[in-house]
């Protein structure tokens, strides 16, 4: 069964014995640490986590999580990270199984809106929902979406790549543009 929050709740608990604390950016900054300069888009898939299929710590990269990994959901994060951090490389993951080459955008808003008043059938419609029917596409236009896009440095645009995650496998390919 999956833990619902109370549970959550009691696993944070046990972990409190065993926890060390985090540096704050302050601290990391006055100890000439270093800050994270890569950022991940990927999916919110929970099968899916980069810091286990790319053996991370703590604090090594920003990861922005969303269905589909979509990158245009992601522009506003994506911003701050850059004013932040001044991240140089995006690392857009997609992964093969992932949910959205599952659905339609009709498919999904016809159910939001089963849900809604129809007053808000309109916000319903202007809402793009991140359908996929091609993987290596998708990753493929996201490249692309970010390297045209003008509120994104250059820095990003020139540091980013596409790959897709193998939840078989394990394995990161990465997709030519």
């Amino acid at each position: 069964m999956a833990p619902t929050i109370a549970d959550l709740i009691e696993r944070n608990k046990a972990t409190l014995a065993e926890h060390t604390p985090i540096p704050t950016f302050g601290e990391i900054q006055a100890a000439n640490g270093p800050l994270p300069t890569t950022l991940i888009v990927t999916c919110m898939d929970p099968r899916c986590i980069p810091e286990r299929y790319f053996n991370l710590g703590v604090g090594q990269v920003v990861v922005h999580r969303n269905a589909g990994g979509n990158v245009r959901h992601a522009l506003r994060d994506i911003g701050i990270v850059e004013e932040l951090f001044h991240v140089a490389e995006l690392a857009i993951v997609h992964h093969t199984d992932c949910g959205t080459l599952a659905f339609t955008e009709d498919q999904v808003r016809g159910g939001v809106k089963a849900r809604v008043a129809r007053e808000h059938w309109a916000d319903v419609d202007r809402i793009t929902f991140g359908a996929n029917a091609d993987l290596v596409g998708s990753v493929k236009g996201d490249v692309a979406w970010v390297r045209a896009h003008p509120l994104i440095s250059d820095r990003l645009k020139q540091g980013c790549q596409g790959f897709v995650f193998d939840i078989k496998t394990g394995e990161i390919e990465k997709v030519d543009v």
